[in-house]
């Protein structure tokens, strides 16, 4: 009759431990789940905002490695402003990765290039309201590799228009955007003669003159070497006769470049 009696007794205990175990578990969860917190998005430091909320995202107990429900803990971080930059991601986020995606897309909207953050650096002018080391600091904080500040050097020099459209390519070498800086020089110099010729007088070819360079037709007349002699203002004027030099400008990029590329070639026959 006692060993019955101690087994009862073994068995409320253990029926007691268990329910304070689970008890204690949940609510363990429950602060934990309410325990997490982090600031607003800050749009002026969108980077070291990232850098906080992961690891708010790593000490928390338990780490929160869930792809959408960190997506939906920086969703509830963003104020309307914020949200409206990147709506199209929250609204149709990609099936796999959408806390990256929304990551990246923030920081797109609201980080500075490094091609910013290096022009920023080379027109600091004095400390400001700032400490020396502080200056330092921020100084660093805008560049830790010398390679990109050498290029905001070299694209510092170019003229405004050939700037705009070289920073479109921010992956190309230094070496490639030179080249295509020559090629954008050269099309603008051909569009800067044919504006130039356009307000001049139309080049007249008689049948006379024809004749007498010896060649049956206008095509055959612009082959002609005396025809390409005189200053580079008067060779470009050929471009005009059959390229309709009125609509150059307004040309793509791509269809320009071909056009220099038909030009050189023609000057340069023997």
């Amino acid at each position: 009759m006692e060993l019955d009696a101690i087994k009862q007794l073994a068995d409320a205990i253990r029926e007691q431990t268990l329910h304070a175990t689970q008890a204690t578990t949940t609510t363990v969860s429950s602060v934990s789940a309410v325990a997490f917190k982090a600031p607003q998005f800050w749009q002026t430091n969108a980077k070291a905002w990232f850098i906080r909320l992961e690891a708010s995202f790593n000490t928390h107990t338990p780490p929160i490695t869930q792809d959408l429900t960190k997506f939906h803990h920086v969703i509830q971080l963003l104020d309307s402003s914020t949200a409206r930059r990147v709506q199209a991601v929250l609204e149709n986020p990609p099936p796999v990765g959408k806390y990256d995606s929304l990551k990246s897309a923030l920081l797109n909207a609201y980080e500075a290039t490094q091609l910013q953050k290096d022009q920023e650096l080379l027109n600091l002018n004095g400390l400001g309201d700032r400490k020396p080391s502080e200056l330092l600091q921020h100084m660093r904080s805008l560049n830790h590799d010398p390679g990109t500040l050498f290029r905001a050097l070299f694209l510092n020099q170019m003229p405004p228009d050939v700037r705009r459209i070289l920073a479109q390519t921010p992956d190309a070498d230094l070496d490639t955007l030179a080249k295509t800086a020559d090629g954008i020089m050269d099309v603008e110099f051909v569009a800067a003669a044919t504006r130039s010729v356009q307000n001049t007088s139309p080049i007249e070819v008689t049948h006379e003159e024809q004749a007498n360079s010896g060649y049956g037709d206008v095509n055959a007349l612009q082959r002609n070497h005396h025809f390409k002699l005189g200053e580079v203002g008067a060779q470009y004027k050929l471009f005009c006769i059959y390229k309709s030099p009125s609509k150059f400008s307004e040309l793509p990029l791509d269809d320009r470049m071909k056009l220099v590329i038909e030009i050189e070639q023609f000057l340069t026959l023997p």
